[in-house]
Formats: structure tokens, sequence, C-alpha cells
């Protein structure tokens, strides 16, 4: 067979680990907010905040949903270095899922710095947004390369 000898490349390895460290880090990071939150005074939040900006159930639902993302990812990447072709799949699915609340993320959080502050930072702002969506534009690309497809189509030789 001519497939017989293809392994992990090394893009897969570096992408599949970065994602579990990403996933697993914010994941933590995610848990850690929505325990410091639920632990706090909620009046206090709410003297804090602009008035009629914050919703409590929209908070809560993004971090679910980011939670939900942030574990897929490390389930992904684990499955992305034992090359299983669903894992790739999945991958894109959910890449596309955060790209999307992302960019809904970003809308409403400068709409709330606007408020709260008089002058937003906008070149760190538009800094950061570049530098995360051609990472997560950058890794649905290489898991949708044709060598890459060809990889976790035929798998890892047994040993």
């Amino acid at each position: 067979m001519v497939y017989q000898f293809i392994t992990r490349s090394k893009g897969v390895v570096i992408f599949a680990v970065s994602l579990i460290a990403f996933g697993a880090f914010n994941a933590f990071l995610m848990v850690l907010s929505m325990a410091l939150v639920s632990l706090r005074n909620l009046p206090d939040i709410a003297a804090v905040a602009a008035p009629g900006t914050v919703s409590l159930p929209a908070f809560w639902l993004s971090s679910i949903l980011n939670l939900l993302i942030f574990l897929s990812w490390v389930v992904c990447g684990i499955g992305a270095l034992h090359l299983k072709d669903w894992a790739r799949q999945a991958l894109r699915v959910v890449m596309a899922v955060y790209l999307i609340n992302l960019i809904v993320n970003i809308c409403l959080n400068v709409f709330l710095a606007q408020e709260v502050m008089a002058e937003v930072p906008i070149l760190f702002l538009i800094a950061g947004i570049v530098l995360s969506l051609s990472y997560y534009l950058g890794l649905v690309y290489f898991f949708s390369h044709p060598n890459v497809v060809r990889q976790f189509r035929f798998g890892v030789p047994p040993v």
C-alpha cells in the first residue's frame, strides 16, 4: 500500500498540542471566572457595570457556550493527535462556531468599553483581533489542506 508509512506531520502535532493547551487553559479560566462571579455579591457587579448594558443571562449563556467550545478544543486536539477524521471535521465546525461567537463578543465588548472608558485603545484591540483570527483561520485552513486530509483518511500505521 502506498500510504503505509504515513505518520503525523509536525504541523498536525503543533496544532493539536496548541489546541489542547489553549483549550485546557481557557476552560480552566472560564470555570474559575464563572465560580468567582457566582461567589461574588451580584448587586456589586450591577453597581460597577453601566446601566442596561450587562445582561446576566447573556453572560452565563456566553460563558457556558465558550466553556463547551474550549472543552471541544481539547477533545478535538486529542483526536487530531490520533489522526481521527471525525476530530478534523469537528474541529472545523467548532472553529466556525467559535469565530462567530468571537465576532459577536468583540462587538458587544467594544460597545461596553465605550460606555465605561473615554477612549478605547483601538490599536491593541485590532492587533489582538488580527492575531486571534489569523490563528483560527490558519487552523481551519491547515486542517482542510489535501495533504493533511490524506493523513487523517489513512491514519497512522500500527506499530
